[in-house]
């Protein structure tokens, strides 16, 4: 059910929650590009929970961080919410660890926050959210500046999560970020698709990153537009060399022109890639 686009303000939220409270048949809501943001939208949240829907999209509604507490509400506990999208709000603030305390109860499997604001102070709440979570399986963090030294506590708890794809895209991750990568990926034997295009992770550490790559399980990485030049290429070569997992490499708009690009031609021919791009 689409109503996306509507000029919704809080007060719909009230309507909205009659309509899908105790509803036995809706499994999918798109309310995205309205105005949701208020008082009410907590007896939205609060229908939720006894509602049957499986699919909640709640993209550009001008959430604030107020607004997690009644998310929070929403999805602890829930046994049917499979899917919830909050990308394009503004959530960062103090109320962001509710939200991800609720997470580790709900049955949720994927979760979008893209382009929320998210610094690097979330990093924590976010590692609270997905440590031992059995059900998450989809994280998207795209769009946001987890760039920090707390960026390590989210990498850690990825190790224990069931997460198999995490997106990371423009988060203005730079060299000192493959370190806590590194700690993320190593061993991980649940991820599967890693996207860190849009960043800088060019310099001396990239070489521990493509290290770690060789024992994870990682089938799909993205290191799209990451300005990395022919200096990384030695190190790209040692991270799919014979390893027997990655089928997708997308390496486009970086500058791999030189003398070592030989290098990763040739560990090409010994790895397991299906798609370079």
């Amino acid at each position: 059910y689409r109503l996306d686009r509507n000029h919704l303000t809080d007060s719909s939220c009230l309507h909205l929650a009659s309509g899908i409270r105790n509803n036995q048949t809706l499994r999918t809501l798109d309310l995205s590009g309205n105005n949701l943001e208020g008082p009410h939208f907590s007896d939205l949240m609060a229908a939720l929970t006894t509602s049957r829907i499986e699919e909640l999209i709640l993209d550009r509604n001008h959430l604030r961080d107020s607004s997690c507490l009644h998310l929070a509400s929403g999805i602890r506990n829930n046994q049917t919410l499979k899917t919830l999208s909050l990308s394009e709000n503004n959530l960062e603030g103090p109320h962001f660890r509710d939200l991800m305390a609720a997470l580790t109860t709900s049955r949720i499997e994927e979760l979008q926050l893209e382009s929320n604001r998210l610094t690097a102070s979330s990093c924590p709440h976010l590692a609270f959210g997905i440590r031992n979570n059995q059900t998450l399986r989809t994280l998207d963090l795209s769009g946001n500046n987890l760039e920090g030294s707390h960026f390590s506590d989210l990498m850690v708890a990825l190790t224990t999560s069931q997460i198999k794809e995490l997106h990371l895209k423009n988060n203005h991750l730079t060299d000192n970020s493959s370190i806590y990568l590194v700690s993320g990926i190593s061993h991980n034997q649940t991820l599967r698709t890693l996207n860190l295009s849009g960043n800088n992770l060019e310099g001396p550490n990239f070489n521990i990153l493509m290290a770690a790559l060789i024992t994870s399980w990682i089938e799909e990485l993205d290191l799209m537009y990451n300005h990395l030049t022919d200096s990384s290429c030695p190190h790209l070569a040692s991270g799919i060399r014979n390893n027997q997992t990655l089928r997708t490499l997308n390496l486009s708009e970086n500058n791999l022109e030189g003398p070592h690009f030989s290098d990763l031609m040739a560990a090409l021919t010994t790895s397991r890639i299906e798609e370079l791009q």
